[in-house]
């Protein structure tokens, strides 16, 4: 697995490529750089909700934030096979950051809603 350091800490190249939705990603946003410490232990969360709700965003972020959250949950589906308890922990602090700052789940199961 590839490794990038940004401010004296390694963050999975994979896992920056699935949160911003670009192969290769040369610069990571503050909030895109947490959800990948969290997915790196997803253990943390617990630890990082503090952060992780006093996050404060535009529109624009709350979009490309939504969507990296969504990209996991996908992933995480299309992956459990290989890894069952990884892409079930990665899923659910997806879900639970998802709900917390957005109060639902866009793929829940039931009426699909539209993104704004």
């Amino acid at each position: 697995m590839d490794y990038i350091m940004i401010d004296n800490e390694k963050y999975s190249v994979e896992d920056l490529e699935t949160l911003t939705g670009e192969a290769k990603p040369e610069a990571a946003k503050g909030y895109v750089l947490l959800l990948a410490r969290v997915l790196k232990d997803p253990f943390s969360l617990p630890r990082m909700l503090k952060e992780i709700c006093s996050l404060k965003l535009n529109d624009e972020e709350r979009r490309d934030l939504r969507m990296a959250l969504i990209r996991v949950q996908i992933e995480s589906e299309l992956r459990m096979n290989e890894d069952i308890q990884r892409y079930q922990q990665r899923r659910y602090v997806s879900q639970v950051i998802e709900i917390l700052l957005f109060k639902e789940l866009l793929l829940a199961s039931g009426e699909p809603e539209e993104m704004e």
